[in-house]
């Protein structure tokens, strides 16, 4: 007798139009502290229309404790790092402008434009003062938190007892080792230190997942799992595209739960919802979310992979603006001493961060400005 090869390896096949409405239609939303961090991230605009699909499907929402946890213990830090963001910004801007007043004789520009571009600055800069100051604010007063607060009601995971911390984290261990996600990518976290908070930080994705799992067994219903998370130990990825959630997950969730499983990033869930959930989300808000995570990744993968981070400088110092092609593989090659397939690697890395376009048989062009290096040492 032969065996199911969907049912066998339920992780390697996407569900069909009419199983994913019927997902869409029962699961739980679940989301991870990335998400709910991420909102400091976003325009007014794109938060309001996040915040708005939210409120629209507030009786499916749900968040791990854990998840909760992290996002409480990472606020600070963020609103932190967008106010350092703001201030380089200013900086950059007041550094514009002081070279334009600098030249006194603009023999291209006439006094009128010049006048103008002036103005523009001082619009540019006032407005960003203020809207730092509105970022700055929300440590002590903050909307956005109040807004999740409301939001999630009733709808965050209990805490587990010290003792079944204490238990996860040994299985977490055990798990790590022999590389199952997720979270193993953290095993090398908070090394030398076996306090009870620090081991909850090295193996926080696994209690998320754990808390997930027995939610969905105790509501016996599906999940949709929203996350941010780019690393490995939750997404398959090949030739640095990502394909889909981690086979092993979906396995162990629709084995220990007997229900349906589906994992997004932000994003691709507000594409899903505009269409399974007949919801109006703008592209504008799409593109934005897409760009936040882009931008996180985009350092994230400079600091993982050497090879990437020294072409990046290199392009960098050739100074191409956007339009330009890219010098020719062998000759990046020739230039890094190293093979063709480590340049096209990390191209394709590039390209899927959007920063270019390969053109098979043709150059590869650059369509959008490549990250500064220095805001690696902001991450």
């Amino acid at each position: 007798m032969s065996n199911n090869m969907k049912a066998l390896f339920p992780g390697y096949f996407k569900e069909s139009d009419d199983d994913l409405r019927e997902i869409w239609g029962k699961a739980v939303f679940v989301f991870d502290a990335n998400i709910l961090l991420n909102m400091y991230r976003y325009s007014e605009s794109t938060r309001k229309d996040f915040f708005g699909l939210l409120g629209e499907i507030q009786d499916r929402i749900w968040i791990p404790h854990q998840a909760a946890d992290e996002y409480f213990e990472n606020r600070l830090n963020v609103i932190n790092d967008q106010e350092s963001s703001y201030d380089k910004t200013i900086n950059e801007m007041d550094a514009l402008h002081q070279k334009f007043e600098s030249n006194r004789q603009h023999p291209f520009v006439s006094q009128e434009l010049a006048k103008q571009l002036k103005e523009l600055f001082i619009e540019i800069e006032r407005e960003l003062k203020d809207s730092k100051k509105i970022h700055s604010d929300r440590i002590n007063e903050d909307p956005i938190k109040e807004k999740l607060a409301q939001l999630f009601d009733g709808k965050v995971g209990s805490p587990y007892s010290d003792e079944r911390l204490g238990e996860l984290c040994k299985e977490g261990s055990e798990r790590y080792k022999q590389g199952i996600p997720p979270g193993f990518k953290d095993a090398k976290k908070s090394e030398g230190s076996d306090d009870l908070q620090s081991q909850r930080r090295k193996f926080g994705d696994f209690i998320v997942w754990q808390q997930t799992i027995e939610m969905a067994q105790s509501r016996k219903a599906g999940v949709i799992l929203v996350t941010d998370d780019t690393k490995e130990d939750w997404w398959k990825k090949s030739n640095g595209k990502t394909i889909g959630p981690r086979p092993e997950l979906t396995k162990e969730f629709i084995e220990k739960t007997s229900q349906k499983f589906q994992m997004y990033r932000a994003d691709t869930f507000l594409n899903y919802a505009a269409e399974f959930l007949d919801r109006d989300i703008s592209p504008e808000t799409v593109e934005e979310i897409t760009q936040v995570r882009l931008d996180k990744s985009i350092l994230s993968a400079l600091k993982k992979y050497r090879s990437l981070h020294d072409l990046v400088v290199y392009l960098r110092i050739l100074g191409l603006s956007v339009g330009s092609k890219l010098p020719a593989e062998r000759e990046l090659s020739e230039a890094f001493g190293c093979n063709r397939t480590v340049i096209r690697e990390q191209l394709v890395r590039l390209e899927s961060f959007g920063f270019v376009e390969i053109n098979h048989g043709k150059s590869t062009v650059l369509i959008k400005e490549l990250p500064d290096i220095n805001d690696l040492e902001d991450e």
